[in-house]
């Protein structure tokens, strides 16, 4: 159910990027070119400012949907922790001592 809806709020946010872009992509005019009315400015301000508060929403809802609301699931935890310890390395001698050879163990001669 999540990743539905995460989807349907993606296609939401393209379709409401692409009609704003649309509207104003057609009123785009030729330099010197008759102008329009004041209220045509206003109309595209209105457009402009209500597109973007829709983005910003949808935006929003996305962002809760994934942390808040967990549309993905919940990220799995493991519950139990295990600690290791590094086994001691007995064979080296520590810095500025000198190793000393220790002696073999002889074999025992078989009876």
């Amino acid at each position: 159910m999540g990743t539905f809806l995460a989807t349907l709020v993606v296609f939401m946010l393209f379709v409401v990027i692409s009609q704003s872009a649309g509207y104003y992509r057609s009123r785009w005019r030729v330099a010197d070119a008759e102008g329009e009315a004041v209220q045509d400015t206003r109309v595209s301000a209105a457009i402009g400012v209500s597109s973007g508060l829709m983005v910003l929403l949808l935006l929003l809802l996305l962002f809760f949907g994934f942390t808040r609301w967990q549309w993905f699931g919940t990220p799995s935890r493991s519950t139990t922790q295990t600690v290791t310890t590094p086994a001691q390395n007995q064979g080296v001698a520590p810095i500025g001592v000198a190793p000393t050879a220790s002696p073999s163990p002889a074999p025992s001669p078989s009876p």
